[in-house]
C-alpha cells in the first residue's frame, strides 16, 4: 500500500512542475475582464490593483504577463494567475501474469483528473506492461462461398489444433465461429427458386442457401464443440466476385453479447479468397440506406436484415473494430492479398496474411499474426472534447518519438515501457467538466482523463456599492467597476439615463458613421480621452483622438525621413528640406559640375543627378564612355598609370592624382574607351567618378595590338589548297568513270545471259559437195 502512495505522490509533484507556466508571451484578445484575459492566452495573468490604468488607457492593460505586471508596478499579491493541476484518482500495481483467477493490470494509471489551464499543457507518465498468459477470445469468420469448397473441409478438422496451438501462449482460450456470403438479392446471388435453393455451379455437389452472415458458435473452450458445429456447414454460392465480408465483421463487432466476447484480447480471424463490397456498392440492388453500424442478429443468430442496409464504409468498420477493441487477421489467398493490405492500412491494429488454398496454414498463419499484433502496443486517445489536444511522446528502445498515438513495436512480455501524454485546451469550453479516455487498442486496459478547466478569476476582492466606483455606483470585481443601472464610465463616473449612451457618444463623433473618438480613445461622459501609447514618444491626441504624431510617410527608415516632425499624420518639414516625406534638401551643390547643374546633361531632383542624356552618367553626369573627346581628354592619364608611357609619364603622381585598377578583360555590355597609342596598338579603358573630384580608371592589362600578316602561311595555304581541290576532283571524275562502267558491264552480262541463239543456215550458202544418189544402187 505505501508504493501505492508513494507512485501516486511522485507523480503528483512531476505533473505540479510540468502544470508549471514557463516564461511566455501574452497577447490580449477583446480583454475586458478577468475571464477574459485568461482566455486570452496560457501566460496572461491579471492585476486586480486599483488605479492601475492611466488616462486614455484601457482595461486590457492589467493583462500581460507576470513579469511585465510586475514591471509595470503591479503588486505580486494583486496577481491573478491561476496554474493548473494534476492527480491520480486510481493507480493499481501492474501485473506480470494474465490468469483468469486474478484481475489483470498491464497500464497504470487508470484514472486521473486534470485541472488545465488553456494554452499550457499538463505532462504526465503512463507506464505499460505486457502481461504473460493474457487470455485471448478468437472469433473464425469464414467465407462459405463454392470456391472455398476445400478449406472449409481442414477448417472442420481444426478445432483442437487451434485451441492447442494458442494454449502455449496462454491458458484463457476460447474460440467462435460465424460464415458469410453476401446479400441475398440480385445482382449479388441468383434469386430464381431452383438457384436459392441449389447456389452452387455444381448439381451433384450438397449446397446450402445463400445468406448474408449467420453466427454459428459463440466463444467457448470445447474444441469438439467448435469442430461439430464446424462440421455441420455446407457450402452456398453466389453471382459476383466480391463477397459481403464487410457486413459480417461489422455485425460480429457489434453484436457482443451474441458473440461472447471478454474483456480479454479479442481476434476476428477473415478467411477468404475474392474482394469485399463496401459502401456504395448496395445501390446496384436499389439499398440506398446506409449502414447504421447496429446489431441486427435476429435469435437464429442470423444477418437478415442486409437487403435493408448498405454495405458498411471502411471507416465506419474500422471504428467499430476499434470501439470494440478487436483486432482483425486477413488470412487470404495469394490473389487478393495485396488488396487486403492496402485495407489493413486503414484499420489500426489489423494483420495480413497469405492463405494456402486449402487454408492448411491457417494455424501458423493465426499465431504469427497474433504475435505480431500483441507486441505492439497503441496508445490512443477516444471521445477528446473539441478544443483539447492530446499528444504522445513514446520511450521505446531508448528512443524517442512524439506521435498523435502513443505507440511502440516489438514488446516483449514483461517489458515495461513509458508513454509521456501532454493535453492541453486551446480556449476555455463550454462545459467545466469533460472526461475522455486512452485506450491501450487490443487490449482492455484504459486510462480515464476527467478534466475541469482554470477559466475563472478568484480575485477575493468583491465589494458591491463599492467607494471607489464613483461612491457605490457600482460593484467592484477584480480591479474593475461594474456600473450600476443608468451609470456608465471606468469609475461609473457618468450618469446615462435608462443605460442610454447614444447621446453621449455622439459627442465623440466628428460625425455619426465615423467611429467613437477615431478608435483611438475612450468616450468619457462625451468626451474622448485619447488612448495612451507604449511608446512615451508617441502621442495621440485631438477632440477626437484624430491626430497622432507617429502614423507618417517614413523615408530612410525613418519617420519624416528624420528631416521634420509629424503633426496630425503629416510631415512638416525642416528648413532646407521639402517633399511629403521632407526625403529631399534644397541645396543643389551635389549636383554641380564644371560650374554646371548635372554637366548640363540632366536635371537636379533632392540634390541629386538625374541624366536625361543616356550617353551620360556618374553623380553628376560627368562619365560619357561613348563620347570621342571624352576618352581622348583622359588618354594621357590612362596610359601613365596603366603602363608608365605617354605624354604624362614623368610627372604621372601630379597630373593624374586619381586611382586605377588593371583587369585582362571587361565584360561584352560595359561601355569602354578605345585609344589609339601607336600606330600599331589600341588601349582600352574606362573611368567613374571616384571622390573629391577624382577619377578611377579600369585598364586592361595588355594593349590591343594590330598582328602582321603571315605570307609565308598564306602562300603555303593557297597552294596546298590549289592542290588538295585538284587531288579531290580527280578522285570525284575517276569514281564517276569506274561507277559507269561498271553499270555498264552488268547490263551487258544481262543481256547476254537473256538471249536465246538458235541454229540456221545462210539461205545463200551453196556447199561445195553435191551427193547423188542412185536410184538402182541396192546396199546389197
Amino acid at each position: 500500500m505505501w508504493l501505492r502512495v508513494a507512485w501516486v505522490a511522485v507523480l503528483c509533484l512531476a505533473s505540479s512542475a510540468d502544470a508549471s507556466v514557463p516564461a511566455g508571451k501574452c497577447v490580449p484578445k477583446n480583454v475586458v475582464t478577468c475571464s477574459d484575459c485568461l482566455a486570452s492566452g496560457g501566460y496572461c495573468a491579471w492585476c486586480k490593483t486599483l488605479n492601475f490604468t492611466r488616462d486614455g488607457e484601457l482595461d486590457s492593460v492589467r493583462c500581460a504577463t507576470v513579469e511585465a505586471l510586475k514591471a509595470r508596478g503591479c503588486d505580486a499579491n494583486d496577481i491573478t494567475n491561476p496554474k493548473g493541476s494534476f492527480s491520480v484518482l486510481q493507480n493499481e500495481p501492474l501485473t506480470s501474469t494474465g490468469m483468469e483467477s486474478k484481475t489483470v493490470v498491464q497500464l497504470s494509471p487508470q484514472k486521473v483528473h486534470i485541472n488545465l489551464r488553456p494554452g499550457i499543457p499538463t505532462k504526465f507518465d503512463i507506464k505499460f506492461k505486457r502481461a504473460e498468459g493474457y487470455p485471448i477470445d478468437l472469433y473464425y469468420l469464414m467465407d462459405l462461398s463454392y470456391s472455398m469448397n476445400d478449406d472449409l473441409e481442414n477448417v472442420k478438422k481444426l478445432g483442437s489444433q487451434l485451441l492447442q496451438s494458442l494454449g502455449k501462449i496462454t491458458k484463457g482460450v476460447k474460440i467462435g465461429f460465424g460464415a458469410f456470403v453476401d446479400k441475398t438479392v440480385l445482382p449479388y446471388v441468383s434469386t430464381s427458386p431452383e438457384h436459392l435453393e441449389h447456389p452452387c455451379t455444381e448439381k451433384n455437389v450438397r449446397c446450402s442457401r445463400p445468406f448474408a452472415y449467420k453466427h454459428v458458435l459463440t466463444l467457448t473452450d470445447k474444441s469438439d464443440i467448435f469442430e461439430k458445429k464446424v462440421g455441420d456447414q455446407i457450402i452456398s454460392g453466389n453471382l459476383d466476385t466480391p463477397e459481403g465480408g464487410f457486413d459480417a465483421m461489422l455485425q460480429a463487432a457489434v453484436c457482443g453479447d451474441k458473440i461472447g466476447w471478454r474483456n480479454n484480447t479479442r481476434l476476428l480471424v477473415f478467411t477468404s479468397d475474392a474482394g469485399f463490397h463496401f459502401a456504395g456498392d448496395g445501390k446496384l440492388a436499389g439499398i440506398v440506406t446506409p449502414n447504421d453500424g447496429n446489431c441486427h442478429l435476429d435469435p437464429d443468430g442470423e444477418y437478415k436484415d442486409n437487403i435493408h442496409y448498405d454495405y458498411p464504409s471502411v471507416g465506419q468498420l474500422a471504428q467499430k473494430l476499434s470501439e470494440n477493441n478487436i483486432q482483425p487477421i486477413f488470412a487470404v489467398t495469394k490473389s487478393v492479398v495485396n488488396i487486403y493490405r492496402e485495407l489493413s492500412q486503414l484499420i489500426p491494429k489489423s494483420a495480413v496474411g497469405e492463405l494456402s488454398g486449402d487454408s492448411s496454414n491457417v494455424i501458423q498463419l493465426i499465431t504469427s499474426a497474433y504475435n505480431n499484433l500483441s507486441s505492439k502496443i497503441i496508445l490512443e486517445p477516444s471521445r477528446v472534447p473539441e478544443g483539447v489536444s492530446v499528444s504522445f511522446v513514446s520511450h521505446c528502445n531508448n528512443k524517442e518519438k512524439e506521435t498523435q498515438k502513443g505507440e511502440c513495436s516489438e514488446v516483449k512480455i514483461g517489458t515495461e515501457i513509458l508513454f509521456t501524454v501532454a493535453v492541453e485546451a486551446k480556449e476555455c469550453p463550454k462545459d467545466t467538466e469533460v472526461e475522455f479516455e486512452i485506450r491501450s487498442l487490443g487490449f482492455q486496459e484504459k486510462l480515464s482523463v476527467k478534466l475541469s478547466f482554470e477559466c475563472q478569476c478568484n480575485c477575493n476582492d468583491s465589494t458591491k456599492n463599492a467607494p471607489y466606483c464613483s461612491n457605490g455606483n457600482g460593484n467592484l470585481e477584480c480591479g474593475v467597476c461594474s456600473c450600476h443601472q443608468d451609470r456608465i464610465g471606468r469609475l461609473c463616473d457618468c450618469r446615462a439615463k435608462g443605460g442610454d449612451t447614444i447621446a453621449l457618444e455622439a459627442q465623440c463623433r466628428p460625425d455619426n458613421s465615423s467611429q467613437l473618438c477615431s478608435g483611438q480613445g475612450d468616450c468619457v461622459c462625451g468626451k474622448c480621452v485619447c488612448n495612451v501609447r507604449e511608446d512615451p514618444q508617441e502621442k495621440v491626441d485631438g477632440k477626437y483622438c484624430h491626430c497622432n504624431n507617429f502614423n507618417c510617410e517614413r523615408y530612410d527608415n525613418k519617420l519624416c525621413g528624420g528631416n521634420g516632425e509629424c503633426v496630425c499624420g503629416k510631415c512638416q518639414c525642416f528648413p532646407g528640406f521639402h517633399g511629403n516625406r521632407c526625403e529631399c534638401p534644397l541645396a543643389t551643390d551635389g549636383c554641380m559640375y564644371n560650374n554646371r547643374t548635372c554637366n548640363g546633361q540632366g536635371v537636379c531632383k533632392c540634390n541629386k543627378c538625374q541624366c536625361t542624356n543616356s550617353s551620360y552618367s556618374g553623380s553628376t553626369c560627368e562619365v560619357c564612355l561613348t563620347c570621342t573627346e571624352q576618352c581622348e581628354q583622359h588618354k594621357e592619364c590612362a596610359q601613365c598609370l596603366g603602363f608608365k608611357d605617354g605624354m604624362k609619364k614623368d610627372s604621372c603622381d601630379i597630373l593624374c592624382p586619381h586611382t586605377h585598377t588593371m583587369v585582362p578583360n571587361f565584360e561584352v555590355h560595359d561601355k569602354q574607351c578605345v585609344v589609339k597609342v601607336n600606330a600599331e596598338c589600341n588601349m582600352v579603358y574606362r573611368y567613374s567618378d571616384a571622390s573629391q573630384g577624382k577619377l578611377h580608371f579600369t585598364i586592361k592589362d595588355k594593349l590591343e595590338c594590330r598582328v602582321p600578316p603571315n605570307v609565308a602561311a598564306i602562300v603555303g595555304g593557297s597552294v596546298g589548297g590549289i592542290l588538295i581541290i585538284g587531288i579531290v576532283l580527280l578522285l570525284l571524275w575517276k569514281s564517276y568513270i569506274t561507277w559507269k562502267d561498271k553499270k555498264d558491264f552488268a547490263r551487258f552480262e544481262k543481256e547476254r545471259h537473256n538471249a536465246k541463239w538458235n541454229d540456221g543456215v545462210n539461205p545463200i550458202y551453196k556447199s561445195a559437195t553435191t551427193t547423188v544418189v542412185n536410184p538402182r544402187f541396192a546396199k546389197n
